[in-house]
């Protein structure tokens, strides 16, 4: 449960930086329905749109956890802020192979697609 936790939190954290005043608003319980509701539609575009299989979802949240781990160790231990963007840009750079190796570089980039369209939709990204 605490790694859905986790990777609910990573589904909405641009979500939570573009309405902070909203999110803090909210207490801690209307943030988990609101993480499980984002990541509920994720998991159903993936599914039924890009016919992901049930381990394919599942090694999808894998990835997503390690590297919410990650950034958060080089958060923690990076000396600098310089260093901790470097650190990131590598894990950031393996996380998209892996995912990459899952879903496809073409299922991909729809899902990045469709989230972008979701956050475009509730005016959190600019068009």
């Amino acid at each position: 449960m605490k790694h859905l936790i986790m990777l609910l939190f990573v589904c909405l954290c641009c979500v939570a930086v573009a309405h902070a005043q909203t999110w803090k608003e909210m207490n801690n319980e209307q943030k988990m329905l609101k993480l499980k509701e984002f990541r509920a539609d994720n998991q159903k575009f993936l599914k039924e749109k890009l016919s992901m299989s049930t381990d394919q979802l599942t090694d999808i949240d894998n990835v997503n956890l390690c590297f919410l781990s990650t950034i958060d160790r080089i958060d923690r231990y990076g000396k600098t802020d310089e260093g901790k963007q470097q650190y990131a840009s590598v894990a950031l750079a393996a996380r998209d192979a892996q995912l990459d190796a899952i879903m496809g570089t073409e299922k991909r980039d729809q899902f990045i697609a469709y989230v972008k369209a979701k956050l475009q939709k509730a005016g959190l990204v600019d068009k």
